[in-house]
C-alpha cells in the first residue's frame, strides 16, 4: 500500500504539468527466459502465458527542453518454468507454474510522433511485486541416491525478486473521436534486464509483449 500510495502522489504531481492524460488497459504474453547456453547438462523449457495490464500515461512533460512520458501501471503476469543443471554426478531442476502482480513506474525519455498520428515511445520500467502464487516442486539427484522432489511451497515462503527493471517501447496510432480525445490501439515491448526469481533459477529474465487500447485526453496544445 505504501508504494502504491507513493507512486498516485508522484503522477498526481506531474498531472498539473502534462498535456495528455491516457487510460491504457489490454492482454499481454509473457514468455520467461535466460541468457545461458543449452548444454547437455543444462536445459530450460518456458510456455507462454496470457495475463493483463491497466495503465495510466501522461505524455509531454517538459524537461529542461525535452518532453517526457510517465506510466503507472498495474499487471498481472505469469508462466511456466522447466530448467535443469547439473553434472555427471547429480544435479538439480525447478518444475513450477507461476503468477505474478506488480505494480510498475515507466519513464520514456525518447518520444516521437510519425506523420502527427503515430506515437513511438522508448525508456525504462520499473516494477514491484505485489503478490505472487506458484506451484511446482523443486528437485535433486546424486549418484546412487533416491531422487528428491520438494513442493515449492513448503521450501520458499518467496520465490520472486521484489524488484525488476527492463526496457519498454510502445508503438500507437491515435484516432481521435471527439475535440481533445483519441483512441490509441497500440502495441508494447518489455526486455527483463533483472533476474525474476531470487533462488535457481534465479537468472531467469522476461519478455513480454502487450496489446492494449488507450483512451487518450488532451489537456493542452503547443
Amino acid at each position: 500500500m505504501k508504494k502504491t500510495f507513493i507512486a498516485l502522489l508522484f503522477l498526481n504531481s506531474l498531472v498539473l504539468f502534462s498535456q495528455n492524460l491516457e487510460v491504457i488497459g489490454g492482454v499481454n504474453y509473457n514468455r520467461f527466459f535466460n541468457f545461458k547456453e543449452e548444454t547437455p547438462h543444462f536445459s530450460s523449457t518456458y510456455n507462454t502465458d496470457l495475463g493483463y495490464v491497466i495503465k495510466f500515461a501522461i505524455d509531454d512533460i517538459k524537461f529542461e527542453g525535452q518532453k517526457l512520458r510517465f506510466t503507472l501501471g498495474y499487471e498481472k503476469y505469469g508462466g511456466e518454468v522447466q530448467v535443469n543443471d547439473g553434472g555427471l554426478g547429480g544435479g538439480y531442476g525447478v518444475n513450477t507454474e507461476i503468477n505474478k502482480s506488480v505494480l510498475s513506474l515507466g519513464i520514456y525519455p525518447f518520444n516521437f510522433k510519425i506523420l502527427k498520428r503515430i506515437d513511438f515511445n522508448l525508456g525504462i520500467e520499473v516494477s514491484g511485486l505485489l503478490n505472487e502464487t506458484y506451484k511446482g516442486t523443486s528437485g535433486g539427484w546424486q549418484a546412487g541416491e533416491p531422487n528428491v522432489n520438494i513442493d515449492l511451497n513448503e521450501k520458499y515462503d518467496r520465490f520472486s525478486s521484489w524488484m525488476y527493471i527492463g526496457i519498454s517501447a510502445r508503438i500507437a496510432y491515435d484516432i481521435k473521436i471527439a475535440e481533445n480525445w483519441a483512441i490509441s490501439p497500440q502495441y508494447s515491448y518489455y526486455l527483463g534486464l533483472s533476474n525474476e526469481f531470487i533462488e535457481f533459477p534465479e537468472f531467469t529474465k522476461s519478455m513480454r509483449h502487450y496489446f492494449c487500447i488507450g483512451i487518450q485526453k488532451t489537456l493542452a496544445s503547443d
